[in-house]
């Protein structure tokens, strides 16, 4: 069964209307999709690669060096920039603990398992959330870096590892299933990848936000609550996923816009 809103084709009479799809199983490509996000919102491990013991060490001892600075920073420059380092640092033990986790059947290995311990008796470990099966990103210090200094060279870094854990936080399987976020989330993330976008020095963040953004606006289109506001997205997101499958061709998040693309009725 499919509940399907035909919306009329914005470019000109004599086309087709285009349908946006509001029911996830009548998107027949949702198996591939599924597949290709997990292969790059995870970065699995392989089963045998094991966070070793020096790893775990430092791995703590770079979020504690970092806390650490945070406590004697003077002024909000510098507490600022303690606090960028130490939400870095948070950054990246959950994404390790998450490797870990997937490359091993959902446990965590020995050394992981130190990790977290070690973080946990700082009050500094990522919180494990059932509902989406991972580690969510502890956000408060990248957020407070931020706020403390917005014009600093490091607050567009902040910002993409927010813009990333907002998006890959926020579903389990089905990316047009939002989990542990309302609309107007989706929307500010949307806004916020938008401003990034053409801002980011590294040619890898620029393209995986330029992806969050296009599937983002595909994802508004899917769950506007409004025929109207569906519309206005599902046009948005057409162009934003055309540019980028034509600007990244080689990338699997390209193949990832296209299926999205179709299921929007582009091609």
């Amino acid at each position: 069964m499919t509940d399907a809103l035909a919306q009329p084709e914005s470019a000109g009479a004599g086309q087709p209307p285009r349908a946006i799809c509001r029911s996830r199983w009548a998107w027949p490509w949702l198996v591939l999709l599924v597949v290709l996000f997990h292969a790059f919102g995870t970065h699995p491990l392989r089963a045998h690669d094991i966070i070793d013991t020096d790893q775990a060490n430092d791995l703590v001892a770079a979020a504690a060096a970092a806390a650490a600075r945070v406590k004697t920073a003077a002024g909000s420059g510098a507490e600022g920039e303690a606090r960028f380092a130490l939400g870095m640092a948070l950054a990246e033990v959950t994404a390790v603990l998450n490797r870990d986790l997937a490359a091993h059947n959902g446990r965590l290995t020995v050394n992981a398992e130190l990790v977290l311990k070690s973080l946990a008796q700082r009050d500094m470990a990522p919180a494990f959330d059932e509902a989406i099966g991972r580690y969510r990103l502890p956000r408060a210090p990248l957020t407070d870096a931020v706020r403390l200094a917005p014009d600093a060279p490091y607050a567009l870094q902040a910002r993409f590892e927010l813009v990333k854990a907002g998006f890959y936080e926020s579903f389990v399987i089905d990316p047009f299933e939002l989990m542990g976020i309302k609309f107007d989330d989706l929307e500010h993330q949307i806004a916020e990848a938008a401003a990034l976008a053409s801002t980011l020095s590294s040619p890898d963040d620029a393209e995986e936000v330029a992806f969050i953004h296009a599937v983002d606006l595909a994802r508004a289109a899917h769950l506007a609550p409004e025929a109207a506001a569906a519309q206005a997205y599902a046009d948005k997101a057409r162009v934003a996923l055309g540019a980028f499958a034509k600007s990244y061709p080689e990338s699997m998040r390209a193949a990832a816009a296209r299926l999205i693309l179709k299921g929007l009725g582009g091609s």
